[in-house]
């Protein structure tokens, strides 16, 4: 009976559509890589993959949260709120590992929770910020992207004319659908929260107005896309592969970009058969690049606890002192 009532309150929902979105697409990427008869040659690059490669790519998968952490900390600080950078490391560490454990766009959310409970920092304030470290990663990525498709020239695109384009009613029907929620969402916000949107509003401007941390900002996000490009072409180094700046810029910005995009956990499967789609466009070793992708991945999540102990063990030092 209490059961029942726990479904009908809308309780928990069953454990296995939380398991098929995390391992569904996995689960499909394996298969389809089973049946491509890759699975073979993908085996054996990671068998024989590189020692070096992969430590320098650990380094990197260290620093990369550590890099995120201070753009988000020097972007919190022109809204008023103060977090160590110890801290902030933690709170980036912990929302990555959300990122793959939960579909959806789990991690900045689970930041600014973070931050309130911790810090005191009112999700009114950090939000701005959260926005901002998503679109300046896209924006970095699209022009990444950009520059690759500039240099690899026309027959890059040349499968973009094989398309078929959707139908006007398509068009029409997702342009309604799309006008009546944006309209929705205007009528709940400005019945509802009101005050929290002013907030919000006051600590984008906040964070706009401060221009003399613009410069760090943007220091940061490049020497982040600058960290993740480094990252890819480590993970081809250690199957064996150099990739050129066409072949990276390619590799290293579509994939992340489309797992930006991507509601499921962590962009699994999408960010690898992105990869393997774009090294048969341009003529790379698909079997290998697949295999870079799979250490590429790995190792970055092994990464992230080695990230979190460094932070921990900083905050544990700085108590001390």
């Amino acid at each position: 009976m209490s059961g029942e009532a726990t479904r009908a309150a809308g309780g928990p929902r069953p454990r296995w559509r939380s398991l098929l979105l995390v391992w569904g697409p996995l689960t499909v990427a394996l298969l389809a890589l089973v049946a491509s008869g890759q699975a073979g040659a993908v085996a054996r690059a990671i068998g024989d993959a590189r020692v070096g490669p992969l430590l320098a790519l650990l380094g990197v998968g260290v620093a990369l949260p550590v890099v995120h952490a201070r753009r988000w900390q020097t972007m919190l600080r022109s809204v008023a709120a103060e977090v160590p950078l110890p801290h902030a490391v933690e709170m980036t560490v912990t929302a990555s590992l959300v990122n793959y454990a939960v579909p959806g766009y789990a991690g900045s959310p689970v930041k600014g929770v973070l931050a309130r409970q911790l810090h005191d920092v009112g999700f009114g304030r950090s939000l701005p910020t959260l926005a901002a470290e998503q679109v300046l990663d896209a924006a970095a990525l699209t022009l990444g992207a950009a520059a690759g498709l500039a240099l690899a020239g026309p027959s890059a695109l040349a499968w973009v004319g094989e398309l078929d384009g959707p139908s006007w009613p398509a068009v029409l029907t997702g342009g309604a659908v799309a006008l009546g929620g944006v309209g929705a969402a205007v009528l709940v916000v400005r019945r509802y929260a009101a005050r929290f949107v002013e907030r919000v509003l006051a600590s984008g401007r906040m964070l706009a107005a401060d221009r003399g941390r613009w410069v760090p900002v943007l220091l940061l996000t490049v020497a982040y896309w600058g960290l993740n490009i480094a990252a890819v072409w480590l993970g081809a180094r250690a199957v064996g592969l150099t990739l050129g700046p066409v072949a990276l810029l390619l590799l290293a910005n579509v994939p992340l970009l489309v797992g930006l995009a991507s509601p499921l956990p962590g962009g699994l499967g999408l960010r690898e058969g992105a990869m393997a789609g774009i090294a048969g466009v341009i003529g790379v070793p698909v079997a290998a690049i697949v295999a870079a992708a799979v250490l590429h991945r790995g190792v970055l999540v092994a990464a992230l606890p080695l990230a979190l102990g460094g932070a921990r063990l900083a905050r544990g030092y700085g108590r001390w002192r």
